[in-house]
């Protein structure tokens, strides 16, 4: 059984250089019912269960996490139809038997459309949010595909370009342990592709692109997923590197000047600064940020 539909000619030329957006026929495994869905929140390893309610505006200062306490799946998917709940079931599709065979078998069918794709590691979780819920302006560290499947929901993607964003911001976002988000600016809206996603839809963007969620319309059920290929890891490192010499030093490096041996030299010093503990601390501000080049908007191969 195929399990990606309508990925175009087109569709190929843009996977990890643009957004792509195309049709998938994941609900027909059965695996995102109620009762599946219930089962699977109860028995999901509760240190890898993410429960999280948010005002309104859905901005990153209003998000609360919850405790799941004692209550069963049932309950808490009951809770997830009502106000501003966000749930991830984090990792879910690498640890449960039927999923991680439905994640190997759509990633299977990603390579056999792009022979040169050949990530490194692929997670996936499962988001379940309410028709109010929202995600606020963020980027990932790693390339994102968002598996629509339940309910309607609105998502901005953005330009990765000032004044949107400049790489001091990714920087921020990599040396960072945890804390995806950005600035948001309501302006920004004038510059994003807004697409509204029904089930049965996929979506996903380069890494670094920045973007937010609105929830529109039912209980919102999607896979989640990421992969980390090479080009991607050496890019990170290279940019943790740049990070600490921005704000350590006032330097105003630029990742698109490295390139070659002289990106991955960059990508060395950054990866032995995390492991060694050097990398600025969290919320550090670049002494240079206002010179920070902007990202460019070219894809990394893939």
């Amino acid at each position: 059984m195929g399990w990606i539909e309508r990925w175009t000619q087109e569709d190929r030329g843009r996977f990890r250089a643009g957004v792509v957006r195309a049709r998938h026929r994941l609900a027909d495994s059965g695996l995102f019912c109620d009762p599946a869905l219930e089962e699977l929140i109860e028995t999901h390893p509760r240190e890898r269960l993410d429960i999280a309610m948010m005002d309104e505006g859905g901005s990153s200062r209003s998000w609360t996490d919850l405790s799941p306490g004692e209550r069963n799946g049932a309950d808490l998917l009951a809770g997830a139809r009502e106000g501003r709940v966000w749930m991830n079931l984090r990792e879910v599709f690498n640890i449960r038997p039927e999923y991680r065979a439905l994640l190997g078998a759509v990633f299977a069918e990603l390579r056999e459309l792009h022979p040169r794709f050949r990530p490194d590691v692929i997670k996936g979780g499962l988001l379940i949010s309410a028709p109010g819920a929202r995600v606020p302006f963020h980027i990932d560290r790693t390339d994102p595909m968002l598996w629509h499947l339940r309910g309607k929901k609105r998502v901005y993607v953005y330009p990765r370009s000032a004044p949107v964003l400049n790489e001091a911001d990714v920087e921020g976002v990599l040396i960072h342990p945890f804390n995806d988000d950005l600035p948001y600016k309501s302006a920004f809206d004038t510059r994003a592709q807004v697409f509204d996603l029904e089930p049965g839809e996929v979506l996903c963007w380069p890494v670094h692109t920045p973007h937010r969620v609105v929830n529109l319309e039912g209980l919102n059920v999607s896979m989640a997923t990421d992969y980390t290929c090479h080009d991607v890891r050496v890019r990170n490192h290279a940019m943790m590197f740049n990070g600490l010499i921005r704000r350590r030093l006032g330097l105003t490096p630029s990742i698109e000047d490295s390139r070659g041996l002289g990106l991955a030299a960059r990508a060395g010093l950054g990866f032995t600064a995390r492991k060694l503990k050097l990398l600025p601390k969290a919320g550090m501000p670049a002494l240079a940020a206002e010179a920070a080049a902007p990202v460019a908007e070219a894809g990394l191969a893939g």
